[in-house]
């Protein structure tokens, strides 16, 4: 693994956006899951506050990931197994690119500011806790991901829970605990 983690996860996903036509999901997952859930986590958060979150369906299936995320990091598995039908869903690669690009310059300008800090926070029994705040979140996308602003809301603190796991930041998982909490219930209210 690099000593910069996100800019290899950027590299990584901009020679994925590099192919004409169309990207499916399980080039996305095969490309990021020997690194683990966290850099998964954090594309699949950044792709719901990005332009390719706006495509229909896409807040859907990505909780549906949060959700496979979720059980397979509960069962102690190292990477994401999708059905074939999910693995086999394909977004436009411009958009994919298009969001790629526009997240890169925040990447660089985030690195400075994390780093691995109060690691008893991203391992063991937090991991496990964070799992299945997981299946809530992607339970919350999908259901309510209709309504302006909550995949937005919801994606802000799987991403942090992304960024904490692969840089090991255990600052950045308090901070998505804190952030969770109040985006959830955001859309329980709503949903009444």
């Amino acid at each position: 693994m690099t000593d910069r983690p996100l800019e290899g996860i950027m590299h990584d996903l901009s020679e994925l956006g590099d192919s004409d036509g169309c990207i499916e999901v399980q080039e996305v997952v095969r490309t990021l899951e020997s690194r683990g859930f966290g850099p998964l986590l954090i594309v699949l958060a950044a792709f719901l506050m990005l332009p390719i979150g706006m495509i229909p369906g896409v807040p859907a299936l990505i909780g549906l990931l949060f959700i496979l995320c979720g059980a397979q990091m509960m069962r102690g598995k190292s990477g994401v197994w999708l059905p074939s039908k999910i693995a086999s869903i394909e977004f436009p690669a411009d958009k994919f690119t298009a969001s790629i690009k526009k997240a890169w310059p925040k990447a660089r300008s985030l690195r400075r500011y994390l780093g691995s800090r109060m690691t008893w926070a991203a391992s063991g029994t937090i991991s496990r806790i964070i799992a299945v705040l997981l299946i809530f979140a992607g339970a919350a996308v999908i259901g309510l991901g209709f309504v302006p602003g909550l995949p937005f809301l919801v994606a802000v603190p799987v991403l942090l829970f992304g960024l904490g796991l692969t840089l090991r930041d255990g600052l950045l998982i308090i901070l998505a605990f804190a952030l969770l909490g109040p985006a959830l219930w955001a859309g329980a209210a709503w949903a009444m």
